[in-house]
């Protein structure tokens, strides 16, 4: 008997075992060309609930090969980076991968090796995702013409896949997914391109007298579908929907106000694994924004959900309660360690830099000089920098651009300033200690520390100035520069 108890556990460790093997992906591989040091895996997804991707980085050896394990539990999108080149990548749990990367081709071999020398040669045949997204991001097409360059271009996207001489090799749950993604994709660009057409002609939107097609996308039920849920896109894009049906909402019952209409479409007017990832995505962003929505929490734990939902939401709660812990505490390790490079190409920690500033209240500017939002800020920034003149408050700005003279330059110009400037060295969001830690896939951002380099806030308010008195953030400034 307890040979029978001991033969048994052992089998059941090594199902175990086995089980958690295969929720890997497994990759070695080898880079022909370039001087290349490492080879990154970015924006992994393997939750379809949240926007959210991981960065894994393989370092190339003297022998020019790289290994690495990535764990996801389910499908998984992303893109390989080498060098200035970069692919689109999916994965399955317990692929096992064998990659040749020269120059700006690569070649998959192992298993799980032909959805992605798929994905590769529809890149080079240009049915990949991104060209999908050409059509809209020119703006220079009426909308009658885009449907008809996206719809010609949806059937030659899946003309392509049917015809793929090895699709007989691919998992039959890729090219599901394939299929619905591409429904995705075509459907979001249809509901997105009347503002972007209208925004680039300078027209408005209600003017432009759009194809029936349009109407149709633009009503919750005929593009909703249980089935997406597997795509990464589906909740994400369901979410920028609803804001732009928001509007709609309001103006048949005026009663409602702004929070009220987006409960109304997300609570009753989405049903199913749809409603419950949509809630699930609303409050995981919020959470990530430093905001709990009591509403919808009570909602979600009052509809039936499976265990990623469940599991996702909790997660998120435990985030948003750990970076409330780091309030009022010294720097944590993964703020002092974050490298930076100040304006005379010499490295330090944030640690190090906040050292500097000992004394003084920080408020901190996160930006890009890529981002609309941030450069339209820095006139505000200005302006309140002068209103806090004379008071211990120091205006730091750490930008998220690749080095050089010219990048420099222009950080100067734009922020109007040429002091208290510094930039990420590990400028991808995904290498970040401090903005992996925090959430942080946007600019931009603003935190503000005591004098004694504590946290206050990580989600603070942009810089303003209030043309009705002190506004809040000034306000806040001062009281911290009292003390």
């Amino acid at each position: 008997m307890r040979k029978i108890i001991l033969l048994s556990s052992l089998l059941i460790l090594l199902f175990s075992c086995n089980q958690e093997k295969t929720n890997e992906v497994t990759i070695t591989g080898k880079v022909l060309t370039g001087n290349v040091e490492e080879v990154k895996f970015d924006w992994i997804r393997d939750n379809p609930i949240i926007n959210k991707g991981e960065q894994y980085i393989a370092k190339v050896d003297s022998n020019s090969e790289f290994s690495i394990t990535i764990p996801i539990e389910r499908l998984a999108v992303g893109r390989i980076v080498s060098g200035w080149f970069y692919h689109d990548i999916c994965f399955l749990p317990g692929d096992e991968l064998y990659i040749e990367i020269e120059a700006d081709t690569i070649l998959f071999n192992g298993k799980g090796a032909e959805k992605n020398n798929f994905l590769y040669a529809s890149e080079v045949n240009r049915t990949h995702d991104m060209s999908f997204y050409s059509y809209s991001n020119r703006g220079n097409l009426t909308p009658a013409q885009l449907i008809d360059s996206i719809t010609a271009f949806k059937q030659r996207r899946l003309d392509f896949l049917e015809t793929y001489p090895e699709k007989g090799s691919i998992e039959s749950t890729f090219i599901d997914f394939y299929k619905l993604s591409t429904d995705v994709h075509f459907e979001y660009i249809i509901q997105s391109y009347p503002r972007r057409y209208s925004y680039m002609a300078k027209t408005d939107q209600d003017s432009l007298g759009l194809p029936g097609i349009y109407s149709k996308y633009n009503v919750l039920s005929n593009f909703i579908d249980d089935k997406k849920i597997v795509t990464p896109d589906y909740i994400p894009n369901l979410r920028n929907f609803i804001f732009t049906k928001r509007n709609e909402v309001m103006k048949a019952d005026t009663t409602l106000n702004w929070n009220q209409a987006i409960y109304t479409i997300l609570f009753d007017s989405l049903e199913g694994k749809t409603r419950e990832y949509a809630i699930a995505n609303w409050l995981c962003s919020d959470l990530s924004f430093n905001r709990f929505d009591s509403i919808a929490y009570e909602k979600f734990q009052e509809i039936e959900k499976d265990s990623l939902s469940a599991q996702t939401v909790r997660k998120a709660m435990e985030k948003y309660y750990y970076k409330q812990s780091l309030i009022g505490q010294p720097l944590c390790a993964e703020f002092a360690e974050t490298l930076l490079e100040d304006s005379t190409r010499t490295e330090l920690t944030f640690g190090e830099m906040m050292e500097k500033y000992k004394g003084n209240v920080v408020y901190l500017d996160i930006w890009s000089l890529n981002c609309g939002p941030c450069r339209a800020a820095m006139p505000g920034s200005r302006e309140l920098h002068k209103r806090l003149d004379g008071l211990p408050v120091e205006f730091v700005y750490i930008a998220q651009d690749r080095p050089g003279d010219e990048t420099w330059k222009q950080l100067f110009e734009v922020s109007m300033t040429r002091t208290n400037h510094y930039r990420m060295v590990k400028h991808d969001w995904g290498t970040s200690k401090m903005l992996k830690l925090m959430e942080i896939n946007w600019v931009p951002c603003y935190m503000i520390f005591d004098k004694e380099g504590k946290l206050v806030d990580f989600n603070a308010e942009r810089p303003y100035v209030s043309s009705k008195g002190e506004s809040k953030l000034e306000k806040t400034l001062k009281e911290l520069a009292a003390k």
